[in-house]
This record gives C-alpha cells, structure tokens and sequence, in this order.
C-alpha cells in the first residue's frame, strides 16, 4: 500500500528494511482516460524526483531512456515539478497561497490513503509538519470550493495596491514641489508662458545678429571662433547615431515579441486540442455510417472490431492516446520556456524605450545648442553685444525652467490618470473576489453535505455496535482543525473510531464518484479497516459496504483495501488481488540469502 502510495506521488521516507531492498516502484495509471506509466526510485529521503513515460507499463518496460521524462519533487522558475505535470493532466488547478505554500500531488493524496500509522481520530494522512492553513486548502481544492482565480486577483490587488502607494507618493511630491510656485502650472498655463519666453528669445538673437552686422559694417574684424559650435554639431551627430541604433533594437524586440506571442498562442492552443483529443478520438472512434456517403448504398453491419467499418482499413486509436501524456508534457514544458523568455524580452523592451526617452530629451538640447551657436557665434564682441548674450542666457535658463516645470506637469497628469486605472483596477479585482468567495461558499456547502450524506449511510448500515452510529443525525468534519465527529461526539470506542474514519474516507469517495464537481482523484486507499480490535463479522459489513459503494459509482475508479480477514463471498479473482501474508510467503516475495552460522 505504500508502495502504491508512494509510485502516484505521495512521499514517504519511513520505508521497512524489506521496502528498502527494492531499487525501483512503477505504476501503470489512467490520468483523464489517458495511459501513463509512474516510476520513482525507492530512497529513506523525501522528495525524491518521477519519471512520467506516455503510455502503457508494458510499453514503458521497454521503451528507451529519452522516452521517459524526468520531473523534480519541488518547482522551479525553469522546471515544473512533477506535481503541476500531474496536475495539468488531471486537469487539476494549481493551489497555493502565500501562507500555505504550494498544495502537490502528495498532499491531496493524504485524503485518500487511510494508513494503520495515522491517529484514528484525524483525517489526514499523519505528517510531521501539517499546517491547518494547508489542510484548509487542500480540502476546499478536493471539494470543488477553490479556485486559482482567487488567489492569483488577491496577489495581483495587493501588487496594483503598492503601486498605487508609490503613484500616490510621487503624486504628492510632484505637487508639493509644483505648489511652491504659489501658481496653478496647468498645460496649457506653461504653453502660453513658453511661447512668451520663447518670443522675447527670438527678439534677442535678433538684437545680437545687427550688433553683429554693425562690428562687420565698421571694418571690424573679431577673430571668430568656431570650437563651440564644432563641439555642439559632434554631439548632435553623436546623439542621432545613438537613436539610430535604439530605434533598430526597438524594432528588432518589438518584431522578435510579436513572433514569440504567436507562438506561445500557438502552443496554448495546442495544449487545450490535447486535452480534448482523447474525448475527440473517442467520438469519432463511435461514429457508424449506415449508408455509403459516395455512393449511397447500404454499408455492411459486420466488420472488424480494430478496423474502419467503412474502408475495412485497420487503426489503432489507443496507441494514439497513449501518446497524449507524453505530448501535454513536452507542450507544457515549451510554453513555460516560452513565456518566461517573453518576459525577459518585454522588459528589455522596456529599458530600449527608456534609453530611447532619453536620449531624445539629449538631442533636443543638443540641438538648441547647435542652433544657437551656428546664429551667434562666439566672439570677442563689444559691451552690448555681450550684454544681449548675457539676457539671451538668461531667457534659456527660464526656457528650460518652464520646460522642465511642463515636464513635471506632464508627469502629474499621467499619474492622476494612473491612479484613477489603479483604483478602477482594485475595485474590480475585488468585486470580483467577492462574488467568487459567495460562490465557493456555497460549493462548500453542498460539498459538505453530499459526504455528510455518505457517511451517515456508512454509519447506519454498520453493524449494532454503537449507538451514537444508530442514531447519528449529522457528522462533523473540519480540514483545519483535522478533528471528526458525529452529533458533535468525537469520543468512542477503539473500533467504532476506525469505522468512522474509514467510513469517512469511503464517504469522500462516494461522494466524488456521484458528483464531477470534486477534485478527487477517484481512488481510495485503505489500509486500517481492522485496527483496534475489530471483530471479523463488523470488517466483512464494512467490506460489504465497500463493494457496494463501488457497484454504485458512476465514473472510473478504484477502491483498494488490505485485510487479514476477508468476507468469504469477495475472495474472488475479479475482486480480490494476491495472497495472505505469512513469514513463509510474505506479499511482498523478496528472497532473502541465509546467513550460514
């Protein structure tokens, strides 16, 4: 049972000294009607890796080593563990918070393996480190009532709130410093004084091109020099080089984001026809045409079983899906490449712009410069042309004071904009949470009561062992706190507590088989139903009831439990698995060689 436990991805490091003789455990499994094959190495350290092969045990056995994919006990930024790769194959959400952590393959497992190692009165699976904030979220995932959407919007509400605060800072700064004016610098305000300044700017390099023409007119000859303008045309130069070459990458990221984009929608796409191409290979497996579609005349009824009743062409429809595991996981592995690289590209994108903003603010000065220098060049002028060059200075002092006050301006605008998406964007976010909290709720609660329901039919039809069982109106179950109870009791006798926690597992699964909505993975595991003195008349009901239960289920399953004492009518092939277990013929038939003495 540990075993088994152990190959579907549960984790176990207390092995028996027999179980540590094993190197190896494979198990073959059906995920959503597709074939896998399970492999992990036998090891008394947790966390041990899986290799997942897409198809049948028989077909794995032989199949070469790159055939097999390799997949880690815990996730990383560049690999998936091989929980999420179950998971996604299992068509199962991702759970996780902040302070729970990651939920995995094994957690949800501990539900539905009853062990003779676990405290009788708990519903998990005993383990050491068990926080109640994870055993809430595993059992709201195996219910139905948890939804990844919730989550990843309370992440992204707290992220859209701390930038609010930093907008809300910057916001208050920029006004703080704008208000000390003692004037309401509004656009169009700055506009109108920069056309001003600007005006009385031309005025004056008009100013100093006659005192220039009037030196030049009076025989005047001032030796010119031209280092400051030669000096501003480098620069100028330089600068349009450097936007030249940012343009290029930012055209060069923008294309190579674009082609990445398809493709990453590409390979969504793909994974979403995967996941239906079992249902689709099903469908048209099933479609039977009575009539000739060219021809119009009557198809004959009998026909190969693997062959095409219309071509009497022979296929093999489950070779193909078996293929399925093996496809999901290497698109999954391809888009989670994909889009990690995609953002690496985005934010280079974002700092070619940034570079590109900046380096356009150098050129325009620059440029000035250049313009400047080319209309009054410098010399070794009179008194008044010098005093009108020294006003010309001053004016760009105030040219460049105003621009940079737009600038602020500008910014301030933009961040009132942003606040006002960011609020927006919270509010949303949080109505949306709400409306998928009520809806959960009420999930919970219908979750709740289709177990309740399972186990109380469990209870009654045990056998006349305990009152509280007789008569049992309601039962208490709680994830948090691991504790069950029924009408509120919790205390009863040794046996009567092992039918109860095993009618609970067996009510879990009950439910699940009758109801898609449970995230359960249609298997229950017990290992416990004679603990504690059971007598053997009370463990062959129960066995009965077991039977039952599945005979009942409407969905695939399997339903798989250990006993010494097995009820006469079920010790049969079709039910029963292997042998009693002895000293001379133990279950699991390791030789060992006799120490001679």
């Amino acid at each position: 049972m540990n075993f088994l436990y152990y190959a579907i991805g549960g984790d176990v490091s207390d092995w028996s000294e027999t179980a540590l003789l094993c190197s190896r455990v494979l198990v073959e499994v059906a995920l959503n009607g597709n074939n896998a094959t399970l492999s992990r190495d036998i090891n008394d350290k947790v966390g041990q890796p899986m290799e997942i092969f897409g198809g049948l045990m028989d077909d794995a056995l032989v199949a070469p080593a790159p055939s097999w994919i390799k997949y880690p006990y815990r996730r990383s930024d560049l690999r998936e563990s091989f929980s999420q790769a179950l998971f996604k194959l299992l068509d199962i959400p991702e759970a996780t918070s902040e302070n729970s952590g990651n939920v995995t393959i094994h957690q949800i497992l501990r539900l539905m393996y009853a062990d003779q190692l676990s405290p009788i009165g708990t519903l998990f699976k005993f383990e050491q480190f068990d926080p109640p904030l994870l055993r809430d979220t595993v059992g709201r995932l195996i219910f139905g009532a948890y939804e990844g959407e919730l989550y990843a919007n309370e992440i992204r509400a707290r992220e859209l709130e701390k930038e609010l605060t930093g907008v809300s800072s910057e916001l208050s700064a920029i006004s703080k410093l704008l208000g000390q004016t003692g004037q309401i610098l509004t656009p169009s305000w700055l506009d109108a004084e920069l056309k001003k300044v600007e005006s009385e700017r031309t005025s004056i390099e008009t100013q100093i091109a006659d005192a220039e023409l009037a030196v030049y007119e009076a025989g005047t000859r001032d030796n010119l020099s031209l280092q400051e303008q030669k000096k501003a045309y480098a620069e100028v130069q330089k600068i349009q080089t450097a936007i030249s070459d940012i343009k290029s990458s930012i055209d060069s990221a923008k294309f190579e984001i674009a082609d990445a984009a398809k493709f990453i929608n590409d390979l969504e796409n793909k994974l979403a026809a995967l996941n239906d191409a079992a249902a689709v290979s099903d469908a048209f497996g099933r479609i039977t045409f009575q009539y000739c579609p060219a021809c119009y005349s009557a198809v004959e009824a009998d026909h190969a079983f693997h062959a095409c009743h219309l071509c009497k062409n022979p296929f093999d429809s489950e070779r193909a899906r078996t293929r399925t595991v093996s496809l999901v996981n290497d698109t999954s592995r391809q888009l989670r490449q994909s889009r990690f690289l995609q953002k690496e590209r985005n934010e280079e994108l974002q700092k070619f712009e940034a570079d590109l903003a900046e380096l356009n603010a150098n050129w325009k000065a620059a440029a000035k410069r250049l313009t400047r220098s080319s209309r009054t060049p410098s010399s070794e002028a009179r008194q008044r042309l010098r005093a009108l060059q020294r006003s010309a200075g001053y004016l760009d002092r105030q040219i460049e004071d105003i621009e940079g006050k737009s600038r602020l301006s500008s910014a301030m605008e933009k961040l009132i904009d942003q606040k006002a998406k960011l609020n927006a964007e919270i509010s949303r976010l949080n109505d949306r949470n709400a409306a998928l909290k009520l809806s959960l709720a009420n999930r919970l609660s219908v979750a709740y009561n289709e177990v309740e329901k399972e186990i109380l039919s469990l209870l009654h039809n045990d056998l006349p062992r305990e009152e509280a069982f007789i008569s049992a109106t309601s039962v208490q179950f709680d994830f948090a706190s691991n504790k069950l109870g029924v009408n509120n009791q919790s205390y009863f006798s040794a046996s009567s507590r092992v039918v109860l926690r095993n009618s609970f597992f067996a009510g879990l699964f009950a439910a699940a088989t009758k109801d898609l909505s449970f995230r359960h993975l249609r298997i229950c595991m017990l290992d416990s139903i004679e603990d504690k003195g059971m007598q053997p008349d009370r463990s062959h009901n129960f066995q009965r009831l077991l039977v039952s239960i599945s005979q009942l289920a409407a969905c695939e399953h399997q339903i798989i439990f250990a006993t010494s004492m097995i009820a006469p009518e079920l010790n049969i092939k079709n039910i029963t698995v292997g042998h009693y277990s002895t000293l001379e013929n133990p279950t699991l038939a390791i030789h060992r060689k006799k120490v001679a003495q």
